[in-house]
């Protein structure tokens, strides 16, 4: 495949990248910095030989381990990795209804790839999980998709919208127009409510808008954004070693060390890394985000998100915060009714 929206520009594996066993010593270091839950994403997981000891070794630690698959490649042998290796769920990349799905992977099988893996998982008691990206081409089809995903009997579906990085870099005018995101929001809060499918929103959607409470937590519970966690409780480990706050975080400039030059926990211990977040004052907000009275909660959401759109770490142009949005409330009403009219 070559995804449009793809943030790692996948294609040939990386020179260089960690082996199995080198992995496995990861798993270790990540066990011993009580880690919790571990996703496995690519590119392709299952094109790396040995995934599924890695997950495994994870899973006798006590973490649980999911992985994001693109469901082209499930067969006979990854249904038997996947049974090794403990996997919590198989997220499947759901990218619309079937035109916009196949337009945004470039490949006029791939809906058809994943309705069949979604039939394959489903037939060997597997738990699925649905992750769409968000751009502009796709919005509509949240409602048919809906509908898909109730018939299909899908339990949890997490939607994101697609930032400017990667394949994605040069092709801005593709992304989700801001102005969009509360009709996400209400989507996901009225959708939640009939208690069909679990929806929950990426760390990129939001933020405090009258739906705030209703995008993230677990039925029937109360759950508010609280910044972007990078470098807090969540770290991201490529495939060649180099360690992020998280893996959203496409740029070298991120990298705040190698796992081949030094343990996890010195790079994690290590004064002045992750200092966006971790030494995060309400002063280095900038642009709409400066002066916002959510900026001490919110600090700026989704740190990737405000990068590759803005150049600045500190500024997130898809904030739908009503207090310090500049597009006026008549558009989202006039919005909001269209397209509850339609579906």
């Amino acid at each position: 495949m070559k995804c449009k929206h793809c943030g790692s520009i996948a294609g040939k594996a990386r020179e260089n990248e960690l082996t199995v066993d080198e992995c496995l010593n990861v798993a270790e270091q990540l066990a011993d910095l009580g880690c919790k839950q571990v996703t496995f994403i690519g590119g392709e997981v299952f094109l790396y030989e040995g995934w599924e000891k890695i997950s495994r070794k994870l899973s006798e630690k006590g973490v649980d381990v999911n992985l994001i698959t693109n469901g082209f490649l499930l067969e006979d042998e990854q249904i038997a990795q996947i049974k090794y290796a403990r996997l919590t769920n198989v997220g499947i990349s759901l990218d619309g209804m079937e035109s916009n799905h196949n337009n945004m992977r470039n490949v006029s099988t791939s809906f058809e790839k994943v309705m069949q893996a979604l039939e394959i998982l489903k037939k060997e008691g597997i738990p699925v999980a649905i992750v769409t990206s968000l751009i502009e081409r796709n919005f509509e089809d949240l409602w048919p998709m809906y509908n898909l995903l109730v018939e299909k009997g899908i339990k949890l579906w997490q939607m994101q919208i697609v930032n400017p990085m990667g394949n994605m870099a040069d092709k801005k005018n593709l992304l989700l127009d801001p102005a969009k995101v509360p009709l996400i929001t209400r989507f996901i809060r009225e959708k939640r409510k009939e208690q069909k499918i679990a929806i929950y929103a990426g760390d990129n959607i939001g933020y405090f808008d009258e739906n705030e409470l209703y995008l993230r937590g677990e039925f029937g519970t109360i759950c508010s954004w609280s910044g972007c966690q990078a470098g807090l409780r969540v770290v991201g480990i490529g495939s060649t070693g180099n360690v992020k706050g998280c893996e959203s975080l496409y740029s070298d400039e991120f990298i705040e060390g190698n796992l081949r030059e030094e343990s996890l926990s010195e790079i994690w211990y290590k004064e002045g890394n992750f200092a966006y977040n971790r030494n995060f004052d309400t002063s280095m907000l900038t642009g709409s985000c400066k002066d916002c009275n959510k900026g001490a909660i919110c600090r700026g959401g989704c740190r990737g998100a405000c990068y590759f759109t803005t150049d600045s770490k500190f500024e997130n142009p898809y904030c739908c915060y009503p207090g310090k949005t500049n597009i006026s409330k008549d558009y989202f009403k006039s919005n909001l009714l269209k397209y509850s009219e339609k579906n």
